[in-house]
């Protein structure tokens, strides 16, 4: 890891102050804290039974977010792309072990912040009371819209809702971990695609991600 530049930092709080407004005493008071991580495709971000200690945002890459089964297979819950928070929030509030694995599916950069920086900076600096609430406020939202679809939508209108979603980034995925996302199964994601029109999409074996993590 190694600090920001002044673009990176710049970057950084303009994406941070879509939240809410932070100062520059704001920014000052966790600026020194934030890193930038590089992880190659398969790298692993935070692993499940790891704490999670930090959070972080994505400045360029592509992340997936999954819960391992007993039977070692992920079910895949979201997918992160630049602007968007890179983390478990539920793991870094409950404390303890995380439950959830933040998986590079591509080269990626991560601008990462320790958790303890930003509860001390919410214990001094109301902003960042604010900045939580209204992430906190966002993440309800995009699981709301997550339950509507798995449970109101059909597969090819959420396939549909995922690609409009992800845009580009979607097609570099392997159809494994979107058809898990969807809830469906690889074969039924291969017939969609095909009715779609679309190309062969990245093989599942280039997924495979090692258990080591390095920063």
């Amino acid at each position: 890891m190694r600090a920001l530049t002044s673009a990176e930092l710049a970057w950084w709080r303009a994406q941070v102050t879509r939240l809410a407004p932070l100062g520059d005493a704001d920014v000052a008071a966790v600026a020194g804290q934030l890193r930038m991580r590089m992880l190659a495709d398969g790298e692993a971000y935070l692993r499940s039974g790891a704490p999670a200690t930090a959070v972080g945002l994505v400045r360029s890459g592509l992340l997936r977010e999954a819960f391992l089964v007993a039977d070692g297979r992920e079910r895949v819950r979201a997918f992160g792309i630049a602007g968007d928070f890179a983390g478990s929030l539920s793991d870094l509030l409950a404390g303890g072990a995380a439950r959830c694995e933040v998986i590079a599916c591509a080269p990626t950069r991560i601008v990462t912040l320790p958790w303890a920086a930003v509860t001390a900076a919410m214990a001094a600096r109301p902003a960042w009371r604010a900045v939580l609430a209204a992430a906190t406020q966002r993440l309800y939202l995009i699981k709301a819209e997550r339950e509507y679809e798995l449970m109101a939508l059909d597969a090819a209108a959420r396939y549909q809702r995922f690609r409009a979603r992800m845009g580009a980034a979607g097609d570099e995925l392997p159809l494994v971990h979107v058809a898990s996302y969807l809830g469906i199964t690889p074969e039924h994601l291969s017939r969609l695609r095909r009715r779609l029109g679309l190309a062969r999409a990245r093989p599942a074996a280039a997924s495979r991600s090692p258990r080591r993590s390095r920063s």
